[in-house]
């Protein structure tokens, strides 16, 4: 058992300096549910409510700051503010935010994803990583006419119905989804064995990032992309989170050669943009000038405000960056591990590059512990470290060698504070 009294601790020390934000979110929750109007930010006792940001520095109502490893889900690869996306919104605000043709700061960055993306010779641009999955599955049924989409337990991809299937409890949906397990390539076989003639696309996010961050064993992405194109089914690559992997995408750092690849979070800058791209032949399914064409609308799809931030925010993350973000992933990664081993905490670091998860173990079964870990990222919280909520963390390229030993050190003392919570097997 938990002690309780080192929980509460932890939690009134998080109380204590958070009061503004205790109060916003009751307040809020007198007109949104729990107080917010997303997920992932959520934690008990109540979540931090911000009041701005800076580089790799959050701020919240009550002026405490967080070196800041959330990067609002990974989609702030330069951090927060990041000035030159802030200049170059500034310019482009002043010409209007929405129209209803094509500008172009959209054709510039349509030209900009499908230089850096091998498999994109077109793009077609949304607003979220949600509705670019939602077009590609929407594309690979009209282009194989087939109705099954096979993709991984836990997967997210975004909140969509068919996508969401082995979610929270979910399973299967009949005549729409179908479930294997990722990492497992005899998994995905087996379901393309069984039902290959119906299966219009397989889906993967080539590290799955909600819930647990898991690396793919060698060879396995590889795999199921063969297995999917023997059946004649499309093969997707949601890259929303993992574009960050090489500046190409996970393609490029995996060797995959994807017949869709979906785009989200910080490819707009900041700003809401996702987009999926796709060969010449795939993506002309939406060539109006054809009869049947499939129909796409969306006010906002490729505005040009989004296309202006996420033009620079892909231009200025290159090859050099990259390899920084992922020293500094490194670093903070073995010091984690290090730190946990130090105090007799079990931990475990999983990722790849510049993002990964880091979960606190059960002492006896050496599983992730979900009370643990939240115990230790409330007591991250309170020393100026923030992670997401489910351990998530990742780099920005606003990191500095600085932040990161700050941050280190903040663990550090997260450690200190959940080591009296961790039993060892031999107490029983």
């Amino acid at each position: 058992m938990i002690d309780m009294s080192v929980a509460e601790s932890i939690r009134d020390a998080y109380e204590a300096r958070t009061p503004t934000s205790g109060e916003l979110i009751a307040r809020g929750e007198a007109v949104m549910p729990a107080g917010s109007s997303r997920s992932f930010s959520y934690f008990l006792p109540y979540p931090v409510v911000f009041e701005r940001g800076s580089g790799s520095i959050l701020w919240d109502v009550d002026g405490n700051g967080y070196i800041d490893f959330a990067s609002n889900g990974l989609s702030l690869i330069h951090g927060n503010a990041y000035p030159p996306i802030q200049q170059a919104v500034g310019a482009a605000l002043a010409k209007g935010t929405a129209w209803p043709g094509t500008s172009r700061p959209q054709i510039e960055f349509a030209e900009l994803l499908c230089e850096r993306i091998e498999a994109a010779e077109r793009v077609r641009f949304v607003n979220t990583g949600t509705e670019a999955t939602m077009l590609a599955v929407k594309l690979a049924r009209h282009w194989t006419g087939r109705p099954l989409l096979l993709k991984a337990w836990h997967g997210y991809h975004g909140f969509y119905d068919d996508l969401s299937a082995g979610l929270e409890g979910q399973g299967e949906i009949a005549g729409r989804t179908l479930l294997a397990n990722f990492g497992d390539a005899d998994s995905f076989q087996a379901q393309i064995d069984a039902h290959g003639e119906q299966i219009a696309a397989v889906i993967v996010e080539p590290i799955p990032y909600t819930g647990r961050v898991t690396p793919p064993p060698d060879g396995f992405l590889k795999a199921v992309e063969q297995m999917a194109k023997e059946v004649g089914a499309l093969f997707i690559i949601d890259d929303c989170l993992m574009f960050r992997l090489a500046e190409g995408g996970s393609p490029e750092k995996f060797g995959l050669d994807p017949d869709l690849v979906c785009l989200g979070k910080w490819i707009g800058g900041g700003f809401p943009v996702g987009a999926v791209g796709a060969s010449t032949e795939l993506m002309d399914v939406f060539d109006q000038r054809r009869d049947d064409a499939i129909y796409h609308g969306g006010s906002f799809n490729g505005n040009p405000i989004g296309c202006t931030a996420g033009r620079v925010a892909v231009e200025h993350l290159t090859a050099e960056r990259i390899a920084t973000m992922d020293r500094h992933g490194a670093e903070l990664a073995a010091g984690i591990v290090d730190a946990g081993r130090e105090r007799s905490v079990p931990v475990a670091v999983e990722g790849a590059g510049s993002a990964f998860g880091v979960y606190i173990l059960d002492a006896e079964n050496g599983s992730p512990s979900a009370e643990l870990s939240a115990h230790f990222h409330l007591a991250a919280v309170n020393h100026g470290v923030y992670l997401g909520p489910g351990g998530e963390l990742a780099m920005a390229t606003s990191m500095s060698d600085e932040l990161v030993g700050e941050a280190l050190a903040g663990l550090q003392a997260a450690f200190d504070d959940i080591a009296p919570l961790i039993k060892s097997p031999e107490e029983g």
